[in-house]
């Protein structure tokens, strides 16, 4: 299944803490790690949110 969503996590090597990058259109991860790549480095993980995640306090 292919999955697509507007707001991506990821987190680079070295870093503790996750970032995100949205999107105005759904994207796949091959289009989240592609664009990364060219933007900030090759992401360590990346996994996608949806607006039905619960958010934590």
């Amino acid at each position: 299944m292919i999955v697509r969503r507007r707001t991506w996590m990821y987190r680079l090597t070295g870093q503790l803490l996750a970032q995100s990058i949205s999107f105005r259109q759904p994207v796949t991860e091959s289009k989240v790690r592609e664009a990364l790549r060219r933007s900030v480095g090759t992401p360590l993980e990346i996994w996608g949110r949806s607006s039905t995640d619960l958010l934590l306090n």
